[in-house]
């Protein structure tokens, strides 16, 4: 197996251990810290996060790209490293002096203190050392060994209310050590090198270029957590972080093909065959679209069967929550499709930014205006509504410059035979009782229902492509 499949094999493995683990370990939180607790640390968590990316300021991106270019010099990549990491060592320890001043002036608690060990270990995160020399090896068996420690604590350790404290430890320290252990593994690729102080001034201020694409994106992605925690209270926050959680772990599923996809498209725009490239992402969209309107349209339907027995009686309110925020699910991965295969591969970066920043403006504007009088509510509608702006932009730009874009028929089709499916698991099941056979039974009539649909009406894109490999493979023979 050559380089890169390798990296695919390492990377694709750990975000499987990523999708699985929260399937275990989100029903034993929730139940154990209930809706407060859980809101606590994610309002908390989302303060924190903010002097988190300060203090990376870019340099995940910069530093990939700046060793990558270093090639395999030990003395260049020496020099290079400790002029990136120096000045990322001073910054973290301005902004740990900021962190402390903000915790002790607005009172923000023990648990926010805890964690201000996140800010010191995203300060120390080398990570992008090895992902500009393409080690992905070393990262993810420090990430395969942590997750796998988080879970053997949690499952061990979080048993009550009392326990929020010791959760924060646990997660706290699973991040600084994902960050720190890195270091044992750069004794052999780097040798100390003093760095100079204008050097890393000139590193500092091109790695800030980088970092203002990834304010706004924190802006609409974290800022309802802050805000629900301060004009509504934790309770909201606990319940809006669960329902998130539900919808980031099928995002994370879907997004895996754009990570394996964008080097090829990357690959074919350099090569001057756009309309290769361009075909290939209207076919992973419709391709996405059939499993992402299933999935929504499966959460839709299981909800009021699968929070009282997976979250606990204290999320309750998620019925009303999860349904709404189920539609990120199909904008969302739409949306980093086109980014990645499209906008990125053609060093659009303008354009990208461009609906990144409206995204995060129309997020603060619309927070204000609704989680006032809404709630969690307000914060859910918030966040569908800027991810379906931002994916309709870059799906408008696609069109704009292509002509092409889903195919309308089986995009309309899929989303009626999702409305017949939500319909009938809720019809076949509405006398059940809340537990997980129910949910798999809702699961196992949902997956009938909508491939039988599908396939009658002949919208379902698997048919083809098989069709297609049995086609290749008989060829061959």
């Amino acid at each position: 197996m050559n380089k890169i499949g390798k990296n695919l094999a390492y990377q694709s493995s750990y975000q499987v251990l990523k999708i699985l683990m929260p399937l275990i370990t989100v029903p034993i939180v929730s139940h154990s810290l209930g809706s407060t607790g859980v809101g606590q640390y994610a309002f908390a968590n989302s303060i924190a996060q903010y002097f988190v990316l300060i203090t990376a300021l870019g340099l995940p991106l910069y530093g990939t790209r700046e060793i990558a270019r270093m090639g395999d010099d030990k003395q260049l990549l020496s020099k290079k490293f400790w002029t990136l990491e120096g000045f990322s060592i001073l910054l973290t320890g301005i902004i740990l002096i900021c962190y402390f001043a903000v915790g002790l002036m607005f009172h923000l608690g023990t648990i926010y203190f805890i964690q201000s060990l996140l800010v010191f270990g995203s300060g120390l995160d080398v990570s992008w050392f090895f992902m500009g020399t393409e080690d992905f090896k070393n990262i993810t068996l420090v990430n395969f060994l942590l997750q796998i420690a988080s879970f053997l604590l949690i499952v061990t350790q979080i048993n009550s209310s009392q326990d929020l404290i010791k959760y924060t430890i646990i997660l706290t320290t699973i991040s600084v050590l994902n960050s720190t252990s890195l270091w044992y593994f750069l004794r052999r690729k780097i040798y100390f090198i003093r760095p100079e102080f204008i050097e890393m001034w000139h590193a500092l201020k091109a790695s800030a270029v980088l970092f203002i694409p990834q304010v706004a994106i924190l802006l609409y992605t974290n800022l309802n957590k802050t805000m629900l925690g301060t004009l509504g209270n934790k309770t909201f926050v606990g319940i809006f972080s669960n329902a998130l959680l539900v919808t980031t772990v099928f995002i994370t599923l879907i997004a895996s093909i754009d990570t394996v996809l964008m080097p090829h498209a990357t690959r074919l725009f350099s090569q001057n065959k756009h309309g290769e490239g361009y075909a290939m992402i209207q076919r992973v969209l419709n391709f996405e679209a059939y499993f992402t309107i299933a999935i929504a349209a499966g959460i839709i339907a299981i909800t009021d069967k699968l929070i009282p027995w997976f979250f606990g009686s204290s999320f309750m309110d998620m019925k009303i929550v999860l349904p709404i925020l189920s539609l990120l699910v199909v904008v969302i991965p739409g949306g980093m499709s086109i980014s990645r295969q499209y906008l990125i591969p053609q060093n659009r970066i303008k354009e990208y930014n461009s609906s990144v920043y409206l995204g995060a403006i129309i997020s603060i504007v619309m927070n204000f205006m609704l989680i006032p009088p809404l709630g969690v509510l307000g914060a859910a509608i918030v966040s569908v509504v800027v991810e379906t702006l931002i994916w309709l932009i870059r799906l408008w730009d696609f069109w704009k410059n292509t002509h092409l874009g889903y195919a309308k028929w089986q995009f309309l089709m899929n989303i009626l035979t999702g409305i017949i499916m939500v319909v009938v698991i809720k019809w076949l099941t509405s006398d059940m009782t809340a537990t997980p056979a129910t949910t798999i039974i809702q699961i196992l009539i949902g997956a009938v229902v909508y491939i039988f649909i599908t396939t009658i009406l002949k919208v379902n894109p698997i048919l083809p492509l098989l069709i297609e490999v049995k086609g290749k493979m008989s060829s061959k023979e």
